[in-house]
């Protein structure tokens, strides 16, 4: 597959660009309040929350620069489907929730599961050469 079509490298740079610096913002935002942020998890129960979390908030962070940079996207698109299968039913358990909190975590459970397809779909284009990119990459 190749991406030849006006506009496409465009297009896939702002995708690339867009979902790097929401992934990128999320992971920041784990890192800079990361008591915070280990106390919430450790609220849902997480295992060793102080541990995973700045560890799974940097490996979020490298996977958004990899599909940035278009450097091994493979294995940035799989870090990230990694963390949000590990991260989405752990933290947003909405079905133990009621009123409003359930829908707060309804929305973000749902937020991580688009932003996983995301991945998907960068990693199923991860084969090709991608334009505006390091290109190095697993194949």
């Amino acid at each position: 597959m190749t991406l030849e079509a006006t506009g496409t490298a465009e297009a896939l740079l702002i995708a690339r660009t867009l979902f790097a610096a929401v992934l990128g913002y999320l992971a920041l935002g784990n890192l800079l309040d990361l008591s915070g942020a280990i106390d919430y998890a450790a609220s849902k129960g997480a295992p060793l929350p102080r541990l995973l979390v700045p560890a799974t908030s940097f490996a979020l962070l490298a996977g958004a620069a990899a599909i940035l940079i278009g450097a091994y996207p493979a294995l940035g698109a799989i870090t990230i489907l990694a963390f949000f299968i590990g991260v989405t039913p752990v933290m947003h358990d909405f079905w133990n929730e009621t009123g409003m909190q359930r829908d707060n975590e309804e929305y973000h459970f749902l937020k991580n599961v688009g932003l996983a397809a995301g991945a998907m779909v960068f990693l199923a284009l991860s084969a090709t050469t991608w334009p505006y990119a390091l290109g190095i990459g697993l194949w």
